[in-house]
């Protein structure tokens, strides 16, 4: 009676290994450079682009581990708004390509159109071309598309290392010593080793170009996708961190001999982190989320919305307020995510590093991850107790409210706890 139960054993281990992986995972690409001269966004108004150093792109990721499927999207533009977001989603329902959970990102370059409307030829004029939001949010959604038709068997596997200060990469203009160092990578491969995507994650904003550029870039992110493309084969995305008050490239000059030396730098140490990935085995996802009611109390937005720079979507009257109330709010999202050991936590907008580290130091996991301007921009994120207070006069003067902070930091807490 042996044989027979030894035969079975060896049966059910050729199956099992014949079986293909559970977890899956698809990537693609799509190009959303302007094809005419637009208002570049992030530094003051009437700044028209006179011509393109490189492509600005939509580069997604979607993975999958049998139970749920999750899709990050990042886009080279200072922000995608909530109204943006759901127009992609719509369009990626009506493909059948809508993942269950979709992560709508943006790098935050300051070399690409305004996509806000805070950047046009003055203060009263929007610089969003709608024509040009309606075809972006198109490439996206075929983005999205070509990732959930490309879905195949993969692996997982992440790395955590630091750029330091010696290193001339990052500085914080406000607080020196308050810099989030950490460069996380999460780095998805065919079973054959051959590389899918990878997930790059830290905080700086990508404005090595300054003010006087007037050429459409992705800023150094740039350099890490074509040298990281072509080195590892797969696709590349660059998803910031927490960037705000204000953490900036540590550049001499304002020039793409510096996005390159910034970019070449960073890639080194992503290819180097590569190298010593850890595999996640037996990869779970995990997805939270929760709705939260930011209140608009920043006059200057009010007034843009007035003014139609913004549009009077982005605020609404909260359901439950008295009718002769007209306070309004910004409904919006937070979420924490967790791919094997890594741990995510999202923010709407440009989150300053005091909060991203209160939580990542409430994470329990060696890969602690924060994804800034994700499912909106709302404008800076500071602590409560830091609004309008020196040195965060400009970064108070560009959030929707004092309590952007609390509201949306307690609210991820609690999903950690969950």
């Amino acid at each position: 009676m042996i044989f027979p139960n030894i035969l079975l054993m060896l049966l059910v281990s050729i199956i099992s290994d014949s079986m293909p992986t559970k977890f899956q995972a698809g990537a693609a690409k799509r190009i959303i450079t302007p094809k005419g001269s637009v208002y570049l966004a992030g530094w003051s108004n009437n700044r028209k682009s006179e011509g393109i150093h490189d492509e600005l792109f939509a580069r997604c990721i979607l993975i999958d581990d049998g139970q749920i499927q999750i899709g990050f999207l990042c886009l080279d533009l200072l922000g995608v708004t909530r109204l943006q977001n759901l127009e992609i989603q719509h369009l990626c329902r009506k493909k059948g390509a809508l993942p269950d959970h979709l992560i709508i990102m943006a790098t935050h370059q300051h070399s690409g159109p305004d996509t806000i409307g805070l950047w046009g030829p003055d203060e009263r004029t929007t610089g969003v071309d709608s024509e040009y939001i309606d075809w972006v949010c198109q490439q996206a959604a075929e983005c999205i598309a070509e990732a959930k038709d490309k879905i195949e068997p993969a692996k997982i596997s992440l790395a955590m290392t630091t750029i330091d200060e010696a290193d001339r990469i990052s500085i914080n203009h406000r607080d020196p010593d308050l810099i989030d160092r950490d460069l996380g990578l999460i780095k998805i491969d065919r079973l054959n080793d051959t590389n899918i995507a990878m997930l790059i994650n830290f905080a700086m904003h990508p404005e090595v170009m300054k003010s006087d550029s007037r050429l459409i870039t992705a800023d150094f992110p740039s350099v890490i996708y074509r040298e990281c493309d072509n080195k590892l084969g797969g696709i590349t995305l660059f998803v910031n961190g927490a960037l705000g008050g204000m953490i900036s490239p540590d550049r001499t000059e304002g020039n793409f001999q510096e996005v390159e030396r910034i970019g070449s730098f960073m890639t080194e140490k992503i290819l180097e982190a590569a190298k010593s990935v850890v595999l996640q085995e037996n990869i779970k996802l995990s997805h939270r989320s929760t709705k939260i009611n930011i209140p608009l109390e920043n006059l200057q937005f009010l007034s843009a919305i007035e003014k139609g720079l913004l549009p009077k979507q982005m605020a609404i009257r909260h359901p439950k307020m008295p009718p002769n109330e007209s306070r309004l709010i910004i409904p919006t999202v937070v979420r924490f995510i967790e791919i094997g050991d890594a741990q995510i936590a999202t923010y709407p907008g440009e989150v300053l590093p005091k909060l991203g580290y209160q939580v990542k130091n409430r994470m329990n996991t060696k890969y602690r991850f924060i994804f800034g301007l994700a499912d909106d921009e709302l404008g800076y994120i500071l602590d409560d107790q830091d609004f309008g207070r020196y040195p965060y006069e400009y970064e108070s003067s560009m959030s929707i409210s004092r309590t952007a902070g609390s509201l949306t930091t307690n609210a991820i807490i609690r999903l950690l706890g969950m």
